[in-house]
């Protein structure tokens, strides 16, 4: 095997081998120019680096990926070729698989929703577009740990994949030898060994993964894979309740129906599959008490779904009027301390008490005769007061209560942001977005921190030789003379200094320049008057030697100046910079993420240049990207109503307006586009027309409530009904304008 280690693939250097398969390998990389980012690297092995259709599977499998644009799958960094070995270069995910996870512990169901919901999304985006993975397993499912709550998932590695059009026009011909079948054995559908590929193949796989994350193995296991894939073929297909009574038997029957041998009796997409396994992770009702409330008042809460990996809508939440209990009303003790009472006082007394017992006895009376006149007709079968009509000054008007069927609609749609998009679209899930610029700026004069030594200057002037003798004298570069004062001077060139003649000693003069750096160069004229060459040469400075420079440290200006006001103003900055970019926000607009701040630092004095003092000027330009959320739910709002109508039929009407949970930014792509995750929840309503109310109108009017309630109850979309009759009638008003309906949802 080709160890790659410690060796270089185009811009990324190999860490070490993290698992090995069949025809390749996959690495852990660092990336060089991203400041040594983990990267995973997917390379060819052994003679399959050689096989030209293994290479084009191989390009085939990173072009695939390049197209794929969805958050839970798992996207390509780069493909190349280094001398001859071709790879695939991807993010490397802290962690691991998802076989990995179910070695070290077997999650709970909340767990299971959140991973498989997931899955579920990425599958049906490859679905969508045109692709079927051909080897969902675990192994090629990857978990990045979040600090809290379930993991998240990517979807990996399309080296198998088909494409629809591929599918229809392959043919079933005769079956593959079960030791030649592409794909893994443990996750393979039947038809798969007629090399029949269909999205029904990876709807089985997801059963298999579904099983074995519920159970913790899988539900056909043999050292041999070819008895494996004769399980999948022949063996009855294994419940996960049968290991775990704890597991909901409706999750048992999705496991089951998602893995039938028969592609027609699966799931016919991974839509459907979804809306069955959330219906089957539905939480049983809490029952209420219905002794502690009236009867109308007794509603069942609406049970919350599962909606992962996003946190799960809350409850819709009906009001319950609880009853409250009367007050007891204080009596207070009559006071005994009169002892005389007079006896007209008595006798008042006693009259009073007379006509309490007769109110009394009339009270008692009165109603007591009224129930006979309404009980007593009834057992002997005659009525004083005709059907419907109230007695006395009651209201004529029945009221009657009707509950009407309702059901929860949520999801969490992925939608796509781009500028180049003008305005909200259902059908692509795109909304537009901008960017938005915010850019303020600062400076501050700050004394330098740098220092740089400079070099003294040598005094530099002129010399004069003076031959008196009759023969030529030279006087050659470098020679030095040293003044009274101890100042040596050299000279820099070197001269011929003719003899005297004519009665004229010869001369000449030459540059010269003090030996030593600094100010005590700096002479006056004929500082210098000495002899040479024998005597015969005078040697004098006729002029003061001037440019002498002492050695010295001075200030410069250091690149930890421009850091330090860097530094002081940027939070300052960051902060106004934001302001003038929230300003510019239109109404309904968010940003999508945290912005991005880059700043630049100018001084007016280069890095280096001698100065006491600099000006550092500090701008911060601070950049997001920005949509409208309003239009993000407009689109939610209409897949969600979509959806509703897929599965509820036209009979349901939304009740009010959806909810939603902010959306999320999930990921963001070239180009300045993002793909947001919005969660959007709906109560639907089943729809009585004013026909159906006038029907019913025209059918119980008049009729006894047993019959009209029997009648209501066996109506399409009807929950339950409560009848109130006016006072003193057994009977619904004939008239049906007396009858009034209310709706309420269950």
């Amino acid at each position: 095997m080709l160890a790659l280690e410690g060796r270089q693939l185009g811009n990324y250097d190999v860490i070490w081998r993290i698992r090995v398969g069949g025809m390749g390998a996959v690495y852990e990389g660092r990336q060089r120019t991203a400041f040594g980012r983990r990267v995973a690297i997917k390379v060819i092995l052994g003679n399959y680096a050689a096989d030209r259709e293994m290479r084009r599977r191989f390009a085939r499998e990173a072009q695939t990926i390049a197209e794929l644009h969805h958050p839970h799958i798992l996207p390509l960094i780069e493909f190349g070729d280094e001398r001859g070995i071709l790879y695939l270069v991807m993010p490397f995910i802290e962690g691991g698989t998802l076989t990995g996870y179910l070695r070290r512990s077997l999650p709970d169901l909340n767990e299971v929703a959140a991973i498989f919901l997931q899955l579920l999304d990425a599958v049906e985006y490859a679905h969508e577009e045109g692709l079927i993975h051909r080897d969902i397993k675990s192994s090629n499912v990857l978990l990045d740990s979040r600090r809290s709550g379930p993991p998240y998932v990517y979807l990996a590695d399309f080296g198998l994949v088909r494409t629809s059009q591929q599918a229809e026009l392959e043919q079933e011909g005769k079956p593959i030898p079960l030791d030649q079948v592409p794909g893994t054995p443990h996750y393979m559908a039947p038809e798969q060994t007629r090399g029949i590929v269909t999205t029904s193949t990876d709807i089985y796989a997801l059963g298999v993964l579904l099983y074995q994350m519920l159970v913790g193995e899988l539900p056909y296991n043999d050292p041999d894979e070819v008895k494996v894939i004769k399980m999948h073929m022949y063996a009855p297909i294994p419940s996960p309740c049968d290991h775990d009574a704890s597991i909901p038997f409706e999750l048992g029957e999705v496991v089951q129906t998602a893995m039938a041998k028969r592609p027609e009796a699966r799931f016919s997409s991974v839509a459907e599959l979804r809306e069955a396994f959330l219906a089957s992770m539905d939480e049983p009702v809490e029952a209420v008490d219905e002794d502690d409330l009236p009867f109308e008042d007794v509603v069942p809460p609406v049970p919350q779904r599962i909606s992962m990996p996003l946190e799960p809508l809350e409850p819709l939440e009906t009001p319950v009027a609880m009853p409250m209990k009367r007050p007891r009303r204080l009596v207070q003790p009559v006071s005994r301390g009169m002892q005389r009472i007079s006896q007209r006082a008595k006798s008042s007394i006693r009259v009073r008490n007379r006509r309490f017992a007769l109110s009394v006895t009339a009270a008692t009376l009165v109603p007591a005769l009224l129930l006979l006149v309404l009980i007593i007709p009834r057992v002997f079968g005659f009525s004083l007061i005709p059907p419907g009509v109230p007695i006395l000054s009651a209201s004529p008007t029945a009221t009657i209560s009707v509950t009407l069927e309702s059901r929860t609609e949520q999801n969490t749609f992925i939608l796509t942001a781009s500028p180049q998009t003008r305005g909200p679209n259902a059908s692509t899930r795109v909304i537009p977005d901008r960017i938005v610029r915010g850019t303020f700026m600062g400076n501050r004069v700050v004394p330098t921190s740098g220092t740089k030594s400079l070099a003294g200057a040598q005094a530099s002037g002129r010399v004069l030789f003076d031959n008196s003798s009759h023969t030529a004298v030279y006087v050659t570069q470098g020679i030095i003379f040293t003044t009274g004062s101890g100042v040596q001077i050299t000279v820099t060139q070197s001269v011929n200094v003719p003899a005297r003649h004519g009665g004229q000693d010869g001369t000449v003069s030459a540059s010269a320049v003090a030996v030593e750096p600094g100010t005590a160069g700096d002479i006056q004229a004929n500082a210098l008057n000495t002899n040479c060459c024998n005597g015969q040469v005078t040697v004098r400075n006729p002029g003061p030697f001037t440019g002498g420079v002492d050695p010295q440290q001075v200030h410069v200006v250091a690149q930890a100046d421009l850091d330090g006001v860097r530094d002081a103003l940027s939070p300052q900055l960051q902060q106004q910079a934001l302001q003038q970019l929230q300003g510019q926000l239109a109404a309904g607009e968010v940003k999508a993420g945290q912005p991005v701040y880059t700043t630049n630092v100018v001084p007016d004095i280069p890095v280096g240049t001698q100065a006491d003092q600099v000006k550092v000027q500090v701008s911060v330009l601070a950049t997001a990207l920005v949509y409208n959320v309003e239009m993000a739910h407009q689109v939610a709002e209409q897949l969600l109503s979509k959806q509703a109508s897929q599965v509820l039929g036209n009979t349901y009407r939304l009740k009010g307006a959806p909810s939603f949970t902010d959306p999320i930014g999930v990921q963001q792509a070239r180009d300045d586009v993002i793909y947001l995750s919005v969660p959007v929840r709906g109560l639907w309503i089943y729809n009585i027309t004013d026909q159906q109310m006038s029907k019913w109108l025209q059918s119980i009017k008049g009729s006894t409530p047993t019959s009209a309630s029997t009648y209501l109850t066996s109506q399409p979309g009807i929950v339950s009904v409560r009848i109130q009759l006016p006072f003193g009638t057994d009977h619904l008003p004939i008239s049906a304008d007396q009858i009034q309906i209310a709706f309420v949802s269950k």
